[in-house]
């Protein structure tokens, strides 16, 4: 197995989707088992992004930035 060098490192995952939207989950579940802290909940879009879907993506964002700045 490589190292990814991610240990104790913050991220996030979200992805859009046309049919399972399962890939998100999936990245989210690695990361995690690499040793990183991951966001959570894990964004999720069905199709294109609407308004509100937009505003979960600038939370996430906000949310990302306010754990770096933490550590």
């Amino acid at each position: 197995m490589v190292q990814a060098g991610v240990e104790g490192k913050i991220g996030a995952a979200l992805g859009s989707y046309g049919w399972s939207g399962e890939a998100p989950v999936h990245i989210a579940n690695k990361l995690r088992k690499a040793g990183m802290e991951v966001i959570d909940p894990v964004l999720r879009i069905q199709y294109a992004p609407n308004e509100k879907d937009l505003l979960e993506c600038n939370r996430l964002g906000k949310d990302l930035a306010g754990k770096m700045k933490q550590k």
